[in-house]
């Protein structure tokens, strides 16, 4: 069965700060929340190019390419956003 993933604003946030390898002065990383973030880049990082190659990074667009693509996603992908969502 197939989880529904829910992405959070922070998750998000935090992810796309390490993929993007800067983070918002405003944004409080703790070195745990950098290792989810890395470990769902590394664990999502075919899925990108495969399904947001063309994606604009911004204002969500790569978050609600993800979430349109929820269901063609990677096992380990999915796994990384659940483990995530679920802390």
């Amino acid at each position: 069965m197939i989880r529904k993933i829910l992405f959070t604003p922070t998750l998000l946030a935090l992810f796309f700060a390490t993929l993007a390898g800067t983070a918002s002065a405003q944004t409080q990383v703790s070195p745990e929340m950098r290792q989810m973030a890395i470990a769902v880049a590394r664990a999502c990082r075919t899925d990108l190019k495969t399904y947001c190659n063309g994606v604009e990074r911004g204002e969500g667009r790569i978050a609600a390419c993800l979430r349109q693509n929820t269901e063609k996603l990677s096992s380990p992908c999915r796994t990384a956003l659940a483990d995530v969502a679920q802390r």
